[in-house]
């Protein structure tokens, strides 16, 4: 089943089922990392990062909990970033003497850190 729900795509084809979290109600996680409920009478509902993890907390198996939002180490991603903002990025790594993808890593818990003030 495909929606399309403000301007994002939601498809229980491509996503990947977390699991039953209610009578009817799936879980699913889409390649994006987001979360949606998918009800058997083709209702799809978008879920905040917050709510799935309450969610999975709640309804589902410890293990499946650990595995989505216990994480340690470090993970993959992939991104687009304007040509622009990749170059100069590149630019700032070489001149710090370290790799883009701790630049990158450092930008966003500078970001991260300044959205937690603001608040």
């Amino acid at each position: 089943m495909e929606k399309l729900i403000k301007g994002r795509k939601y498809n229980t084809d491509t996503a990947k089922l977390i699991g039953v979290v209610g009578e009817q109600q799936n879980l699913y996680i889409k390649r994006t990392g987001e979360f949606f409920l998918y009800f058997v009478d083709e209702k799809i509902v978008p879920l905040s990062f917050d709510k799935a993890q309450k969610l999975v907390k709640e309804k589902l198996d410890k293990n499946i909990y650990n595995q989505l939002f216990n994480r340690t180490g470090t993970e993959f991603i992939s991104i687009e970033i304007d040509s622009k903002v990749v170059q100069a990025a590149r630019k700032e790594a070489v001149a710090r003497n370290i790799r883009l993808n701790t630049l990158v890593e450092e930008a966003i818990r500078i970001f991260l850190d300044n959205k937690s003030i603001k608040k």
